[in-house]
């Protein structure tokens, strides 16, 4: 099944400011799991046909290449994913997503293991 994202602004939550967070909606197997972007905007500066702010917008571009790096950075990790013939849910996407995992030689490790 194809897997999904989307950017939206949330406005089932209301912020103390006026203003609605914005996030990406990852749809996989008919699951739809939400991560915020970490900014929000006030509701008369996004299109929600389009989901994506209006021309008015003050900050508009700076939104928009925020929203490009975050689609293109899960788009990346399905491809990875995909080519690796590997399986994963929303969940777990957003989790590889957001905690990348670090790869560490021999020597780093121990050093980690002797700190701990």
């Amino acid at each position: 099944m194809s897997t999904g994202i989307n950017i939206l602004c949330y406005k089932s939550k209301t912020l103390a400011n006026g203003e609605h967070p914005l996030m990406i909606r990852v749809c996989k197997d008919g699951k739809k799991k939400y991560v915020s972007l970490g900014i929000s905007i006030n509701p008369k500066y996004w299109d929600f046909n389009k989901n994506k702010p209006k021309p008015n917008c003050p900050n508009r571009q700076e939104i928009e290449k925020l929203i490009i790096n975050k689609s293109k950075t899960y788009n990346d990790q399905i491809i990875e994913l995909k080519a690796e013939d590997k399986d994963f849910t929303a969940k777990t996407l957003i989790e590889k997503v957001s905690k990348p995992v670090k790869r560490m030689n021999v020597n780093a490790l121990f050093l980690q293991e002797i700190a701990r």
